[in-house]
């Protein structure tokens, strides 16, 4: 049976590749076609309707792209495709009865990973109503929800994920790859919690050491990898003792099968980092950390659920940067609950940490989540499962998330935001340190740590003048308030392009200090290159003020790995309507 398989490929995709690498062993044919904007959707028709498959398979993740799914749907359906449509992610999954009556080109909705589950659609499709894990028609008509029996335990009889060509950095190429899946924890605004939790089955599975070997041999003989970005939710274990013994087995594996000089990047929780377990992932290899950190304030991390402390949050950090790292963080600073004393907190929390490039926002609201039952419980939700709306309780932290949002609504949520770009500049100084540090001057090192600090020592600037702002204004003044938005909004813009213009210059001194030793091994006198290395080996795209900042061309840079929150509505859609409103 022919299956298409349609979703983002920004960078690889693996819910996708393992999807098609399952159906291949099942004995059927899987093309994975790219859906990366709104504006591919008539090609990607086309290219489906060419291929006539018998299923296609549309991967519904993330809730700010979730329209243009429905609209690939609806326009399959117009182009004459009469074979099943099935949705499948955390999106589709948790909103699945709704989604179906609102859009009945949807023939199943798939609730939980992929692999198994694809299979048996495309081996059952005719019995449906039997197959376990999938939202599909009833005989009334009405969308009806077969349970799921858990998502896969054994996580090591799953096919790698199908390989084709790979990114670069440096000359160095890149794979994405999974050690585990889910997670142990509980945040109160993690649809990845709601969605295992509602799929069943065990929460957090991990894969066998020789199992990932064997993935990350093949990577790195066949395909020359060397730089593995590790997608899992946290790449860490619940117990220390245990996670340390599993990276030094991993250690001890990968250096037995020739798997050496690589750089890994992860993610992980501040309780999980140790100086044992540091050591052992620096010898591997480790140059990027993304640390959830969320929140400095011990009631908001309270509030958010997330089981940890300030205490842990200051530990990480400090042993992080003892091992010259690049780490990055994300505030969600605004909660419903939040007051101006946790403000204040994370204030002062950005001034210690002011070398670590880091991004700030509210902490959202997705279907099934523990933030989304207690904003429904409190009466303060609004919008749709497309997108949830709330207003902070207190009025003058509500006054302040408005005039920041929208001040900082550029250098946040672009996908080639500042905030985004200044991780990108620290992450391109670490890989090139990590393997090749003696092109590498103090002076150029200089000029990445200032262009990090300039940058966060702004974004504090302008919230210590929101401070300011909302100690002297009304929340009742409308006028007053936008007037506040407008003109924090020109500031922040007006200083991000010299900041801009910065990170770029040395971005560029970074590419130069790279192609002159390859100039060395190549040719002597090539011509000089202008342009930045960019994300995932694209040219850096030129500054020009903050008019550009929406372009679609924007997205195709992939900045979903630098941490990019993905807003509810798409950027250029949000932006029009905000301006609207103010």
């Amino acid at each position: 049976m022919k299956v298409a398989l349609i979703g983002a490929e920004l960078e690889e995709n693996l819910g996708l590749r393992y999807m098609a690498s399952a159906l291949e062993q099942a004995g059927h044919t899987a093309v994975i076609f790219p859906f990366n904007d709104a504006g591919d959707i008539q090609a990607v028709v086309s290219q489906v309707l060419i291929f006539g498959p018998e299923i296609a398979g549309l991967s519904m993740v993330f809730t700010g792209r979730a329209r243009e799914f429905c609209h690939m749907a609806t326009a399959l359906r117009q182009a004459g495709f009469s074979g099943h449509i099935t949705a499948g992610g955390h999106f589709a999954a948790l909103n699945c009865i709704q989604l179906m009556t609102d859009f009945p080109e949807f023939d199943s909705v798939a609730l939980g990973e992929g692999e198994e589950l694809i299979c048996e659609l495309a081996a059952g499709l005719a019995n449906l109503p039997e197959l376990a894990g999938f939202c599909r028609w009833g005989l009334d008509g009405r969308p009806s929800i077969n349970p799921a029996r858990g998502n896969p335990q054994n996580l090591d009889l799953l096919p790698f994920p199908r390989r084709t060509d790979f990114h670069e950095y440096y000359g160095k190429p890149i794979a994405s790859i999974l050690s585990s899946r889910g997670c142990w924890r509980s945040c109160a605004f993690c649809s990845i919690d709601a969605w295992y939790r509602s799929g069943g089955g065990l929460k957090f599975r991990i894969r066998g050491i020789p199992n990932i070997v064997a993935e990350m041999k093949e990577l790195y003989h066949t395909h020359g990898v060397r730089v593995f970005n590790f997608q899992d939710d946290n790449f860490f274990l619940p117990e220390p003792g245990k996670a340390l013994a599993r990276f030094t087995e991993l250690r001890a594996a990968l250096w037995d099968e020739g798997v050496k000089e690589i750089a890994i990047a992860v993610k992980a929780r501040p309780d999980s980092i140790n100086r044992e377990v540091m050591e052992v992932l620096d010898d591997l290899g480790i140059f990027r950390v993304f640390l959830g950190v969320e929140n400095a304030s011990e009631r908001g991390l309270r509030n958010l659920n997330r089981k940890s402390s300030l205490g842990e949050i200051e530990n990480a950090l400090k042993i992080l940067n003892d091992f010259d790292v690049h780490v990055a963080y994300n505030l969600l600073m605004f909660e419903p609950d939040t007051n101006m004393d946790d403000i204040l907190i994370n204030l002062r929390f950005m001034e210690r940490h002011i070398d670590n490039p880091f991004n700030f926002c509210r902490a959202e609201a997705y279907a099934a989540t523990g933030l989304e039952r207690k904003l429904r419980k409190d009466g303060i939700i609004s919008g749709d499962y497309f997108g949830f709306d709330y207003r902070i309780k207190d009025p003058q932290v509500e006054m302040f998330h408005r005039i920041a949002n929208y001040a900082f609504f550029n250098r946040n949520f672009n996908d080639f935001g500042l905030h985004y770009f200044n991780m990108e500049v620290d992450f391109s100084f670490q890989l090139l340190r990590r393997f090749q540090p003696e092109l590498l001057s103090q002076g150029l090192r200089s000029e990445v740590r200032s262009f990090i600090k300039e940058t966060n020592i702004d974004t504090y600037r302008c919230l210590s003048r929101i401070w300011d702002l909302v100690q002297v204004l009304d929340p009742s003044d409308e006028e007053g308030v936008k007037a506040a938005m407008r003109s924090m909004r020109q500031r922040v813009d007006e200083a991000g392009k010299g900041l801009r213009i910065k990170g770029e210059q040395t971005l560029e001194r970074l590419r130069r200090a790279y192609e002159r030793q390859e100039q060395e091994h190549v040719v002597q006198d090539a011509p000089a290159v202008t342009s930045g290395i960019g994300i995932l080996g694209a040219g850096a795209l030129p500054y020009s003020g903050v008019e550009n900042l929406g372009n679609s061309g924007d997205e195709q840079l992939g900045l979903g790995f630098f941490g990019a929150l993905r807003t509810p509505v798409p950027y250029a859609e949000f932006r029009k309507q905000l301006e609207a409103r103010n």
